[in-house]
């Protein structure tokens, strides 16, 4: 018998068939759909509110994160948008932001070793707009105004009631796969009754959205966040001024196990707030919006249940030190658009869908953990319940995690580490494929360039009997795959020779770079049959192996 989940209740009127459904308009589910969109896949977005959040919540966008949205055309565009003056902006800690200054770190925000573009630091209330303009550009069927009611697994899908709030009107929507990208109070993930585990609640914090002239207070300062200490305002508030033009940000602890509620904070007490936080008692100050969110750092049990995926809040839960929240969720999306493209396509077998659980899961319970431990610093928490107690360096949780799945052909002697040192790649499978600048008649270029919509073969300079097999490798498969020699004429030239060694492999040797940027099989030198190698590395990668 098949099962009906009821988010709040049912009726149909009407059938849309798409491929996919994604619940929740907001930054995760954006991204999805352009992802997918990017290997062409339709999807339908609904979304319960009439518009994106004011509020600025996530600002920070790392490395990987931007590289993602540079891949799909969209990264120029996020830019523009981007407040200039908080590029390169410092985390300011002090007494407020008019008082005594205690201590301040520069984010710079410029090119690394790590990769060809910068992070980005924009609010998310400047970069939803982005990734909705950019959704409408290619088509995709976005619903805002429109809620969940219920969904139905079947065997070759889900069907799901929708409802229009403006109208009332109810609809079935036919998909093949449903995305639940609506939060970390997910209804979706309620009604699976799918558990959750890590360190849990850590506290619960208020974020105020106002509005004042804060030339005088910033005093030309660029800040991005000022941690402010002082016997008027609770320790860990916090101004936040990466926002798009609109106004500002205060967050700050409230304890609703305590009696305390969100509406006893909007008026006077949140202007007073605001003036503590700045230091200056009679500052004009606006407030725009109030609302409630948890700090808390936890992970799903499972990322799929059937024909539905959690992405995002949906699946996870991080605390916001080191900005892991957001990007963890936008590479959650990253890792499954490609895989459930290559499904649809009919060119991977359903098994590659089980390791998007696979391979993000632990990524993600990691790195929340590490979040949750720096976050306890600003606090002073207990962390006993933090296996360890050690915070990795930065980079290697945001930009060095690594995967382990039944699609991956690891070394015999890998140390399944989660992490790996980002400015010593090893190669391996499961890593990302390594930034290394290159020329290509004359011209500046990387291997990142090479990636992000098919599946790539990377060679050194004796490596053409590999290209030659991938050549009828493809012919075979029927798909579009790319090959390219590094260190040869007429390829790519690498001028700091550093491929061979970053990629773990001698001049006849080969990798295969999966489309989202991580090397999914590795010869480290030549072999006696590299079709059989290849098709074989292939399949594995497709979850075909055993086909």
């Amino acid at each position: 018998m098949r099962e009906v989940y009821d988010i709040y209740t049912k009726g149909s009127r009407d059938d849309d068939t798409v491929p996919v459904l994604i619940v929740g308009g907001s930054l995760v589910g954006l991204s999805m759909s352009l992802f997918l969109a990017w290997h062409g896949i339709p999807s339908i977005v609904v979304e319960r509110h009439a518009g994106n959040s004011p509020q600025p919540r996530a600002f920070n966008y790392n490395e990987r994160t931007m590289e993602a949205f540079q891949t799909i055309g969209v990264g120029e565009a996020i830019r523009q948008q981007a407040p200039p003056h908080f590029q390169n902006s410092s985390i300011l800690h002090a007494e407020s932001l008019v008082g005594q200054e205690f201590d301040a770190v520069t984010q710079d925000i410029t090119s690394s070793d790590l990769s060809a573009v910068s992070s980005c630091i924009i609010g998310q209330d400047a970069l939803e707009p982005v990734l909705r303009a950019r959704a409408e550009e290619v088509g995709v069927d976005l619903r805002f105004s429109t809620e969940l009611l219920s969904f139905q697994e079947e065997a070759d899908g889900v069907s799901a009631v929708i409802r229009k709030r403006t109208t009332g009107e109810e609809s079935t929507v036919r998909a093949r796969y449903l995305i639940a990208a609506d939060g970390n109070r997910s209804h979706i993930r309620q009604a699976l009754g799918t558990k959750v585990h890590g360190p849990g609640l850590f506290g619960n914090q208020l974020s105020i959205l106002f509005s004042a002239d804060m030339e005088a207070a910033l005093r030309g300062r660029r800040i991005a966040v000022c941690f402010v200490h002082n016997a008027a305002v609770r320790k860990g508030t916090s101004l936040v001024f990466a926002r798009n033009g609109q106004g500002f940000a205060l967050f700050t602890p409230y304890f609703p196990a305590q009696g305390e509620r969100e509406e006893d904070f909007v008026g006077e007490r949140c202007v007073e707030l605001v003036r503590a936080a700045v230091g200056i008692p009679d500052l004009p100050v606006e407030i725009i919006n109030v609302s409630s969110w948890e700090v808390a750092a936890w992970a799903a049990a499972g990322f799929q249940h059937g024909n539905v995926f959690l992405v995002g809040d949906a699946a996870h839960v991080t605390p916001p030190a080191g900005a892991f929240g957001a990007n963890t969720g936008i590479a959650d999306a990253y890792n499954l658009a490609w895989k459930m493209a290559l499904v649809l396509q009919g060119s991977a077998s359903a098994q590659l869908l089980e390791t998007y659980t696979e391979e993000r899961q632990p990524v993600v319970r990691n790195t929340a953990e590490q979040a949750f431990y720096m976050f306890s610093r600003f606090s002073s928490m207990p962390t006993d319940n933090i296996h360890g107690n050690v915070i990795l360096p930065y980079n290697s949780i945001a930009l060095g995690y690594r995967y382990h799945s039944s699609v991956l052909r690891t070394d015999p002697a890998d140390d399944c580490q989660w992490y790996e040192d980002p400015y010593q790649p090893t190669g391996r499978p499961g890593t990302h494929a390594a930034y290394v600048k290159l020329e290509k008649d004359g011209e500046p270029c990387s291997t990142l360039d090479l990636f992000g919509r098919y599946f790539v073969l990377l060679t050194g300079a004796g490596g053409e009997a590999w290209c030659e097999a991938w050549r009828e490798v493809a012919e075979r498969s029927d798909l579009k795959l790319d090959s390219y020699r590094i260190g040869v004429a007429g390829d790519f030239i690498d001028p700091a020779d550093r491929f061979l060694t970053d990629y773990g492999i001698e001049s006849d040797g080969a990798v295969l770079v999966r489309p989202d940027g991580f090397i999914g099989w590795r010869a480290t030198e030549a072999a006696v049959n590299p079709v059989s190698a290849l098709e074989q590395g292939l399949l594995c990668m497709l979850g075909r192996a055993s086909q």
